[in-house]
């Protein structure tokens, strides 16, 4: 099983019909629709603060988003980052509820942060992705 990024960036209601066969790099390159913010946000939870230090982007910016269609390659990137996480450990926790707990509780393994504020940065993320793998191969983490 994979995880499923598509969905957790908000599927049919973010891509329409073609959900099934989007490309992301190209959706990335073009700038994701704004849906797909929306949905990644709901689905962690994310408080306003939260998003400024995971998008890296001011509430004003936010407030813009409202007016467009899509976002910047670069805000893009990061919220499929946080994506590919999220799709990540609700494949290995089985569950959304678990993952967003998972997610924000503190660990050991990332100096007493929480696996959700290490993903800010690529480095954190793919230090989140190998615990999840781990935990997916009976390794504690």
């Amino acid at each position: 099983m994979t995880p499923n990024i598509i969905e957790i960036l908000g599927g049919p209601q973010a891509f329409g019909v073609r959900a099934a066969r989007v490309d992301l790099l190209e959706e990335v390159e073009r700038g994701l629709p704004v849906r797909a913010y929306e949905a990644v946000s709901e689905a962690l939870e994310l408080t306003p603060v939260e998003e400024d230090r995971l998008l890296q982007v001011s509430l004003r910016t936010r407030a813009r988003w409202k007016r467009r269609a899509r976002l910047d390659a670069a805000t893009s990137d990061r919220l499929v980052r946080l994506a590919r996480i999220l799709a990540l450990a609700v494949m290995v926790l089985e569950s959304r509820g678990n993952a967003v707990a998972w997610l924000r509780e503190p660990s050991d393994m990332l100096g007493g942060r929480s696996p959700l504020a290490a993903i800010a940065s690529d480095p954190g993320a793919e230090k989140v992705s190998n615990m999840l793998y781990q935990m997916e191969h009976g390794i504690y983490a």
